[in-house]
């Protein structure tokens, strides 16, 4: 599990992140190529998914490779899960339906519940995982995301404002999970808020890359002005995890959450979450 971050030179942190985003991509193809035919956990297809909230304003907000499970069982078998998620065009716009910003307002379930807002460019929301039960006895199971957005157009002068994100809890017996990003480039990709997971004489990989570039040298910026982010728990039985993050470049990834795990097996996680924003520097 690592994390790579914004600290680096500008220059040197640029040619990270490309090089990061070659990376990304070519171990993508390298897995897809290397697959065995996938074969979906035995209970796949019945209604044991939790429930996820989502609402994003602005230009190139990703939100997947996310899970949240009642159960996942998988039983002498292998199972491959490949998610690639890319915004290249840098014009990708959503707009959320709440007056004053995205809100992702939970319910009532009873299993796990996810609610994300985001809003402004270049939030990741990523490669989570809030699976109630996962049992993987005799098998393997591969689950790889990859998410990058990339914006090299040019721009001189822009005003941005951005409404405030509120990811708001309901009622979950099991875990909920409530995130808000507001600004640009934060990351949230790789976590883990499972409850429980059995590996017996098994195989589980999990393996996130995670990049925010922007190489847009922008010389003049209109006024900004950006809302806050705001994630609010709800009522939860089970174990509880509330991020909001505002401004520019913050990273949570690779968390491990308070989850129980019976390692019987082979368990294995990696994390890459890089940021670059030529913009910044060019103000």
């Amino acid at each position: 599990m690592r994390q790579r971050g914004r600290h680096a030179a500008p220059r040197r942190s640029g040619q990270a992140a490309r090089q990061a985003v070659a990376l990304a991509f070519t171990a993508g193809a390298v897995l897809a190529a290397s697959q065995e035919t996938a074969v979906a956990d035995i209970l796949h297809g019945n209604p044991l998914t939790g429930q996820v909230n989502t609402d994003q304003e602005g230009q190139q907000n990703l939100d997947c490779g996310n899970s949240a499970r009642l159960v996942r069982l998988n039983l002498a078998k292998t199972t491959n899960r490949e998610t690639v998620c890319v915004d290249t065009d840098g014009h990708t716009h959503r707009r959320s339906g709440h007056a004053g910003g995205p809100q992702a307002v939970g319910g009532t379930t009873l299993g796990p519940q996810t609610n994300t807002a985001q809003a402004g460019e270049q939030n990741l929301d990523c490669g989570n995982s809030a699976d109630l039960v996962t049992v993987n006895v005799l098998g393997t199971i591969n689950e790889q995301t990859t998410c990058a957005a990339v914006e090299r157009d040019h721009a001189h002068e822009r005003a941005t404002s951005t409404g405030r994100a509120q990811a708001l809890g309901g009622t979950s017996l099991g875990q909920q999970v409530n995130t808000a990003q507001s600004g640009k480039q934060n990351l949230y990709c790789g976590n883990s808020s499972d409850t429980l997971t059995v590996n017996v004489f098994g195989t589980i990989r999990k393996y996130t890359r995670c990049v925010a570039l922007d190489d847009t040298p922008r010389h003049e910026s209109g006024p900004e002005h950006r809302g806050h982010a705001l994630a609010d728990a709800g009522q939860v039985a089970g174990i509880g995890q509330n991020t909001a993050q505002n401004g520019r470049q913050n990273q949570t990834c690779g968390s491990h959450g308070a989850g129980l795990d019976l390692p019987l097996g082979e368990t294995k996680r990696d994390t890459h979450c890089t940021a670059h924003d030529a913009s910044a520097s060019a103000r």
